[in-house]
């Protein structure tokens, strides 16, 4: 499938569009499967999910940008709105589909210039470390404000966190009635 065809599929379609590029092989993909299932059947009438094999469909993958997997596109009437790429526990794949059905564009995310702060300081804590007696914690402080920057980025942290706010939605309300 090209780029033209794809285009005239997700027009066609009446409701938002939530769309799964995954593979067979893809761990991440196989984690986030029986939560993105769950989430599909809550928004059944409302939002479609379309799952193209990432194996079975390269051409499209590079015409749409889509460079790791799993990548999630949201379409809301024809125009892509959002695009997450890794893991994501229920909640964050819960907020994509409500993102879907309302057409929120997505404001989730560091903006550039922040990113660049946050690069910037990092630098400059390292280069103290090197200049300065206090090397270790000048290294950890910089190795933190770096992470910082990059952190909304990393499929891992964005599966592991997901599922810590779900750990703590769940036992919040217990430990209120006790």
């Amino acid at each position: 499938m090209n780029l033209k065809l794809w285009n005239n599929k997700v027009n066609k379609f009446n409701k938002p569009v939530v769309v799964e590029f995954w593979a067979k092989w893809c761990g991440p993909c196989k984690m986030m499967a029986p939560g993105l299932e769950q989430v599909r059947g809550e928004f059944r009438g409302k939002v479609d999910l379309i799952k193209i094999d990432a194996d079975s469909e390269p051409n499209l993958m590079r015409e749409l940008k889509v460079y790791s997997i799993p990548t999630i596109l949201i379409y809301h009437q024809g125009t892509l709105i959002a695009r997450k790429t890794g893991a994501m526990g229920i909640d964050q794949l819960r907020n994509l589909f409500i993102m879907a059905e309302v057409g929120q564009k997505s404001t989730i995310g560091m903006k550039s210039t922040d990113r660049i702060i946050r690069v910037s300081v990092g630098a400059v804590f390292i280069a103290a470390a090197f200049l300065t007696e206090f090397t270790i914690p000048f290294l950890i402080l910089g190795g933190i404000v770096l992470f910082s920057a990059v952190y909304d980025r990393c499929p891992i942290w964005k599966f592991v966190s997901g599922r810590i706010v779900s750990v703590f939605r769940r036992i919040a309300p217990k430990l209120n009635n006790e």
